[in-house]
């Protein structure tokens, strides 16, 4: 084998490495990280939407007793569930899971879930001016 025949194998194993790690980065990961995350995600994107409805309902009850003290405290407990929820969706961003595909599963989990129609169309109304 022959000097040049030496460096020309050496170069295709190269760039083969460099594509293999460009296809494990770019496709591999991405949906590695969707097919593990994907149960998680919905649960929390489940859990936190229901606790913000929560904590809009309890922040226009009026009053100052402690039944409400404990109600408002209670709703922003429950708020800390979508810190969890927002950051294992930055973290799938980070993996490369696309927008799109977050914005499917959350829309699947208002489905599965047996969200009432009221509820599922909220997120879609334009705000009035």
């Amino acid at each position: 084998m022959s000097p040049t025949n030496g460096m020309i194998r050496w170069s295709q194993v190269i760039i083969a490495g460099c594509l293999l790690t460009v296809i494990l980065i770019e496709y591999v990961r991405p949906w590695l990280a969707y097919s593990i995350y994907q149960d998680k995600f919905k649960k929390l994107a489940f859990e936190c939407d229901l606790a913000m409805h929560d904590e809009v309902a309890i922040r226009n009850l009026t009053g100052d007793g402690p039944a409400i003290e404990a109600l408002k405290t209670s709703s922003n407990i429950q708020l800390a569930i979508c810190h969890e929820y927002d950051k294992l969706r930055k973290r799938l961003l980070i993996y490369r899971v696309s927008e799109e595909h977050l914005a499917l599963l959350g829309l699947e989990v208002l489905e599965t879930e047996r969200i009432p129609v009221e509820l599922m169309v909220d997120p879609h109304r334009m705000s009035r001016l």
